[in-house]
């Protein structure tokens, strides 16, 4: 019998934050401030290859949802990574893309931003499996794409970013330099409680809790994969 949506929800949230992607011995190397620039630069490199699309795993996700208002905190999500901000009355900005914002967080670790060397980044075996894992939100389930995308994803960011975000103080990164990880600390709890409300008519039934269940871990393993091949390539 399946438990109230809600309390499955909460209790798949409190899984996600125990599973080894937030606890891989690659991100307790930022958490105990062991790396260096090269270190981070690297780190910068491929991640950027992740987040430069967070967009597209967005509007994969708006495509297949059946549900109008399921979508709705979909499409506020998509404004916001193209820098709006509704609350404060911040229209899109080209100059506050997250990309854009990334792109300050590349260059303060030395790493030339021009459209022809991003595009020269050569992606490390288990980076392009992480990434096509996410281009192929489209093809999923919808509910298995929300478990996916909301509690192993969004939710666990603040937790991910905070121990990225020493790592790169202790490599010797400014405040400014940080900001796109202080940014979606803070922001994506929002993010992640807005996808909460619109999954949970989804998390009714035993058979859709197992399916949501599933593309939470699934894409949480994924990660797991990307931390290995950085852990591989960063030669500690």
């Amino acid at each position: 019998m399946a438990v109230s949506a809600s309390d499955f929800v909460d209790k798949l949230q409190e899984d996600c934050l125990k599973h080894e992607a937030l606890n891989h011995s690659y991100l307790k190397k930022f958490e105990n401030k062991e790396l260096n620039k090269d270190h981070v630069k690297l780190f910068a490199e491929q991640y950027y290859c992740f987040s430069r699309h967070f967009s597209r795993y967005l509007a994969a996700l708006v495509a297949i949802t059946p549900d109008e208002g399921a979508r709705a905190p979909l499409i506020k999500n998509l404004g916001e990574e193209y820098g709006a901000r509704e609350e404060d009355g911040q229209e899109m900005d080209p100059e506050l893309t997250h990309p854009a914002i990334f792109r300050r967080f590349l260059r303060s670790v030395g790493i030339d931003t021009s459209p022809e060397a991003l595009a020269a980044i050569k992606p490390l075996p288990e980076t392009k499996l992480f990434v096509d894992k996410y281009l192929n939100i489209r093809f999923l389930n919808y509910i298995e794409a929300f478990g996916a995308l909301g509690p192993g994803t969004e939710y666990i960011v603040p937790q991910m970013y905070t121990s990225v975000r020493e790592g790169c103080r202790g490599a010797g990164l400014s405040e400014e330099e940080v900001l796109f990880f202080s940014a979606h600390i803070e922001l994506d709890v929002e993010h992640a409680e807005g996808i909460k409300d619109s999954l949970l008519p989804f998390a009714q039934t035993e058979d859709h809790q197992e399916i949501m269940r599933f593309g939470a871990m699934d894409f949480l393993d994924a990660r797991c994969v990307l931390w290995d091949g950085l852990e591989r390539a960063s030669k500690f």
